[in-house]
């Protein structure tokens, strides 16, 4: 019984090394797929919201990986129109959507869920945060476009 386990396991393993190889792709084809840029950098954002007492509306805050304080964190990242008022967006596609015209793409969504973990309670909640992406050439290009309150409060 050993020995036909042993010849089974290698005969299994002979047919996974035939496993399929690399795609290579000569530099000089690289250049030419649409789209490609060899100097750009990807950039992530994670978007989360905060709902307003007694309105639909929420405030959307964004974090590019910067240094903050833990007492400012969430308002200092809030995005602000011109004036430096926070804009109130009609929800988080709606922020998406504003996000897209500057060239931040969707690449996923996940909640962290809260509540009072009591199995007989049902009041669970979470804050959903969605990440975000976009290519840039220069670091400077990353809130091309948009405001924080942050940047506001230094410009």
């Amino acid at each position: 019984m050993k020995k036909t386990t042993l010849l089974f396991v290698l005969l299994v393993s002979a047919f996974m090394a035939f496993a399929q190889d690399a795609l290579e792709v000569a530099p000089a084809q690289i250049t030419e797929v649409e789209g490609f840029n060899p100097a750009a950098k990807r950039v992530y954002a994670q978007l989360s919201c905060e709902g307003q007492l007694f309105s639909t509306k929420v405030k959307v805050s964004i974090d590019f990986g910067q240094s903050t304080s833990w007492l400012t964190s969430m308002s200092d990242s809030r995005l602000v129109d011109r004036n430096g008022k926070e804009i109130k967006f009609n929800s988080m596609i709606d922020a998406l959507n504003y996000l897209t015209q500057f060239g931040w793409r969707f690449a996923q969504a996940y909640v962290v869920p809260t509540g009072s973990g009591d199995k007989d309670s049902m009041s669970v909640g979470g804050t959903t945060y969605w990440i975000l992406y976009k290519d840039v050439d220069d670091y400077s290009q990353i809130t091309e476009g948009f405001t924080t309150k942050r940047q506001q409060r230094n410009n």
